[in-house]
C-alpha cells in the first residue's frame, strides 16, 4: 500500500496513529535530509513515494522539492522560546499539494487502570494549492510540524515541482498578532531601523498597485531614481519599454488587507525578502523621510553610515 495513503487514513480523524506504531509504518521508508537554511531535495531514484522529514535551522528560507510525488513532514522549531507567527508560502508546478498540520492529543497514565502514557497524532487539513501559491500564517509558542502531500492528476503534464518558502518571526508575548498591524505607518524609530536593516532601501515613485484577490497581495510597480542597498537583485534596468537613464524597475509587495492606493510623488521604500518576494515594511513620502533622517543625524540616532 502506498505510505501516504496509509498515512493519511490513519490520521484521517477516523483513525489514531501513535508515534510508535508511526514509527514501525515508515521504518526503512522515511529519508531524513535538509537541515539547513535553502535545500534541494527529491524522492528516491527507484520511483517509490518516501516521507521526507526537513529540519530546517534557520528562521527564514526555502525547501526545492524536485520529482515531488512522495510527502514531506516540515519541522518548524526556532529554537528559542516565546510567541511565534509560522508563515509558509507553498508553490507548485504541475502538480497540487495538499498541506495539513500535525496535531498531538496526550493521554496521561493511571497506574490503578493499569493505563500507560500515550501520545496521539492527527493530520488537520490546512489548505491545497496549484500554482503561485498565497501565504498561510500560524501564531504559537511551540514548534510546528506541516505534513506536505502531493496529487497528480491526467491534466497535469511535465515535470513537478514544489518550492517552500518559510518564515518565523517572533512577537510580542503581550499582545495577540493582529493582521492589521502590517498596515499601520511607521513611527520615526521603526523608519530608522528599517532604513538601516533592510534587506532593500530605494527612493522612488509609484508606477502602479495591482491587486491579486486569490493571492491576498497587492504588487506595487516601482521606478527607482535612488538605490540606497538592496541585497537581492529586487529592482534592475528595465529590459522592455522606455526608462529614464539610470532608473531601475521592480514590483514590492504588500498585503491586500491594507488597500494600498497609488500616490503621486517621491516616497522611500524599505523591506525584506519573505517567502521568496520583496514585501513592503515602510514607505514615507520622501520629505517626511527626510525630516526624520536630519534630526536622527542631530541626535546622534542613526545606526548605519550610508546617507540619505
Amino acid at each position: 500500500m502506498d505510505i501516504s495513503v496509509l498515512w493519511r487514513a490513519l490520521t484521517s480523524g477516523h483513525l489514531v496513529i501513535t508515534w510508535l506504531l508511526l514509527a514501525v509504518i515508515t521504518g526503512g521508508r522515511t529519508q531524513h535530509t535538509c537541515n539547513q537554511c535553502d535545500c534541494t531535495i527529491s524522492d528516491p531514484d527507484n520511483g517509490e513515494k518516501a516521507i521526507i522529514n526537513v529540519k530546517p535551522k534557520c528562521l527564514e528560507g526555502q525547501i526545492t522539492w524536485l520529482s515531488s510525488y512522495g510527502a514531506i513532514r516540515l519541522e518548524l522549531n526556532p529554537q528559542h522560546a516565546g510567541e511565534y507567527r509560522y508563515c509558509v508560502r507553498v508553490q507548485s508546478e504541475n502538480i497540487k499539494t495538499i498541506v495539513s498540520q500535525e496535531v498531538l492529543s496526550r493521554t496521561h497514565g493511571n497506574y490503578k487502570l493499569k493505563i500507560v502514557n500515550d501520545v496521539e497524532v492527527r493530520l488537520s487539513p490546512l489548505f491545497t494549492t496549484r500554482g503561485r501559491g498565497r501565504e498561510f500564517c500560524i501564531s504559537g509558542s511551540d514548534p510546528i510540524h506541516l505534513y506536505m502531500e502531493t496529487e497528480r492528476s491526467a491534466e497535469d503534464t511535465g515535470v513537478a515541482r514544489v518550492k517552500v518558502f518559510y518564515d518565523m518571526e517572533k512577537t510580542s508575548s503581550s499582545l495577540r498578532y493582529s493582521p492589521m498591524e502590517e498596515c499601520r505607518p511607521c513611527t520615526d524609530r521603526e523608519l530608522l531601523r528599517a532604513y538601516c536593516t533592510s534587506d532593500f532601501v530605494a527612493v522612488g515613485s509609484m508606477d502602479d498597485v495591482n491587486h491579486d484577490d486569490v493571492e491576498e497581495t497587492s504588487v506595487i510597480r516601482v521606478s527607482v531614481t535612488r538605490l540606497i542597498s538592496q541585497k537581492e537583485a529586487i529592482f534592475k534596468k528595465a529590459e522592455n519599454g522606455w526608462s529614464r537613464p539610470h532608473e531601475l524597475k521592480g514590483g514590492i509587495h504588500a498585503p491586500h488587507r491594507c488597500g494600498i492606493r497609488h500616490g503621486e510623488g517621491q516616497f522611500l521604500f524599505t523591506g525584506r525578502v519573505r517567502l521568496g518576494r520583496p514585501v513592503l515594511q515602510c514607505a514615507p513620502r520622501y520629505e517626511q523621510w527626510k525630516s526624520v533622517f536630519e534630526m536622527a543625524l542631530l541626535n546622534d540616532e542613526l545606526e548605519c553610515s550610508y546617507g540619505s
